[in-house]
């Protein structure tokens, strides 16, 4: 063979190769000041894959069809995503691949996908229909009812709409900042935990890296935050609850996001859910709860009204 054609097949081979290597190289994070993964964006939490897995499937991984019947669920079936106000849009949410795959449930241990509620579930559970059917003042109302819930809590779930958070990172501290009710979740690096007898509704939060993952734990919620819901999922909380969370930017548009729950007050043992949040060019807009809320104002009236007789 001609000495110049082995040469050129020999160069395109070599290209070949390093091509082959480039696109094999391991996504590595842009970097903060402090030489960390930076996460600093705006993100979205637009999945659409419930917490729990949905009766009927057993399986974590499901088809495109498959997700295609949930979504439909979701936006048409018995207490289906719709507007409570006419001309009011919720965001249009799909089931969203995480780690090339769609799932049934957020839930990935226990292998069922659901959530392994304790004895004393059933018990809070029956203080939770107590509470959603009092109406005799305002602090028998849920959390989101009353303007003083959001998605910042963790674990972070979706709401509706609203589902945007903003990380912001110094070396002593990363605050995520969420979109509803404006909560700035605060995460001391490389602490230690407040005093037990301090409590919160966003918890306590502190913070380390393991490599390019940030590593949040959260404890010391409030007695008065236990109920974290909205339309889709239900979850509990307590003093005695611990949430690890791990964050790990595994492309320019993608954060993993892994969190675990621990809490022998209603589970009967530790869970774990995996999604991911989304780059957003959105911008984040105040979130004026309080100043639009005649929902709860109209709420009591119309119990008022219904004690008195009024039809």
């Amino acid at each position: 063979m001609n000495s110049r054609i082995v040469f050129c097949l020999v160069v395109i081979a070599l290209c070949n190769t390093a091509h082959a290597a480039e696109r094999q190289k391991p996504y590595r994070a842009p970097r903060s000041d402090d030489g960390h993964a930076d996460f600093q964006e705006v993100w979205k939490n637009s999945n659409l894959t419930p917490l729990e897995r949905t009766e009927g499937f057993t399986q974590l991984v499901i088809s495109a069809a498959d997700a295609k019947k949930l979504e439909v669920q979701y936006y048409l079936g018995p207490g289906a995503n719709l507007p409570d106000d006419p001309g009011r849009l919720h965001e249009e949410r799909t089931f969203e691949p995480i780690r090339g795959e769609l799932h049934s449930s957020q839930i990935i241990d226990p292998p069922s996908g659901r959530i392994p509620w304790n004895e004393a579930y059933q018990e809070e559970l029956a203080a939770v229909r107590r509470t959603l059917s009092a109406l005799d003042n305002p602090e028998q109302r849920p959390p989101l009812e009353r303007c003083v819930g959001s998605n910042g809590a963790p674990p972070m779930q979706p709401n509706p709409e609203g589902n945007y958070y903003q990380f912001v990172q110094t070396p002593d501290t990363t605050v995520i900042v969420s979109e509803v009710s404006h909560d700035a979740r605060i995460v001391r690096m490389n602490s230690r935990h407040a005093p037990a007898a301090i409590t919160s509704w966003l918890g306590d939060s502190i913070g380390w890296w393991e490599k390019d993952t940030l590593v949040v734990e959260t404890t010391h919620f409030a007695p008065h935050s236990a109920v974290h819901m909205n339309g889709r999922y239900l979850l509990l909380v307590s003093p005695q609850t611990t949430v690890i969370e791990r964050f790990t930017r595994v492309s320019e548009q993608e954060l993993n996001y892994v969190f675990t729950v621990s809490d022998p007050t209603y589970y009967a043992r530790s869970w774990t859910g995996e999604t991911h949040l989304l780059r957003s060019k959105d911008r984040m807009f105040e979130f004026a709860c309080h100043e639009g809320n005649f929902s709860l104002r109209n709420i009591l009236e119309a119990a008022r009204a219904h004690d008195a007789g009024v039809r």
